[in-house]
């Protein structure tokens, strides 16, 4: 683990220009980023080709790399387990855009969350709705040199995939050179589990983290919640683990000025002794 490693997104930078994100993450010193695929600061429905040359642009000249594209998907419709036809279609159709995005941006990663059914049908036609979806998406993944990071989510949100043994399924069904899984520590926490139990489950398969503290929930800067983030670190650093950790900041009490809630978590890891 390096300073390089820890790498910071737009999520909490809603009210402000794309501008001034970029110019924080220079103040950071950050050297990559993940770029949450949102309005305001980019609305994949009304983006050309050209619009994401602008937003790459604008990235590079501020001598940032993005490691990872990652399209919203929680507040917007998208669910590729969907027993609805057109919400499924529009969910792939979405998803391969969110690709060749990702391509555009030279983003080696995309992340995509699991999808869900519903509660009163089969979780299995689900499932096999899910597991279908991303066997096309990962083949598109390869076309356009990207690999997705699956994303398990938490019960209120799917009934697929809640636990590292869950999510050990799917990509057993699924994963190949193109698909890869990842954990998000506070939803992990919210079923008694962090990346132990992942890495564990799925170890060289698990490309990518989540790295928050949380109540275990809320999403919240380093040190501002009560999860054993030492022992996380202990743990990843235990099983090898070289790739990102994203500090995926997301409570409403950051909104109104982020770059505080940025710099105290990158500062968790130094005052540790971790980079």
């Amino acid at each position: 683990m390096n300073r390089d490693s820890i790498v910071c997104g737009n999520y909490s930078y809603g009210l402000f220009s794309l501008d001034y994100f970029l110019d924080s993450m220079n103040r950071l010193n950050q050297t990559n980023i993940e770029f949450w695929g949102a309005g305001p600061h980019l609305y994949q429905d009304e983006c050309s080709v050209s619009d994401v040359d602008a937003i790459v642009k604008k990235i590079r000249s501020h001598h940032l790399n993005v490691i990872c594209y990652t399209p919203e998907q929680c507040m917007y419709p998208v669910n590729i387990a969907s027993r609805e036809k057109g919400i499924h279609d529009w969910s792939i159709s979405y998803l391969k855009r969110s690709l060749e995005i990702a391509s555009q941006m030279e983003a080696p990663r995309t992340l995509i969350t699991i999808g869900q059914g519903y509660r009163n049908e089969s979780r299995d036609e689900a499932w096999a709705r899910c597991r279908d979806s991303l066997l096309v998406l990962a083949e598109y993944a390869g076309k356009m040199g990207t690999t997705i990071m699956l994303e398990h989510l938490t019960k209120t949100t799917t009934n697929l995939c809640v636990t590292a043994s869950q999510l050990k399924d799917m990509i057993r069904e699924t994963g190949g050179p193109y698909l890869k899984a990842m954990v998000d520590v506070d939803m992990a926490a919210r079923v008694g589990e962090g990346p132990r139990e992942y890495l564990e489950a799925m170890g060289t398969d698990i490309q990518h983290v989540h790295f928050i503290d949380g109540m275990p929930g809320g999403h919240l800067a380093l040190g501002d919640g009560i999860l054993p983030l030492d022992q996380y670190v202990r743990d990843l650093e235990a099983f090898g683990y070289d790739q990102y950790l994203t500090l995926e900041i997301l409570s409403d009490k950051y909104h109104e000025n982020p770059e505080p809630a940025y710099a105290q978590s990158i500062g968790w890891f130094t005052a540790r002794g971790f980079i």
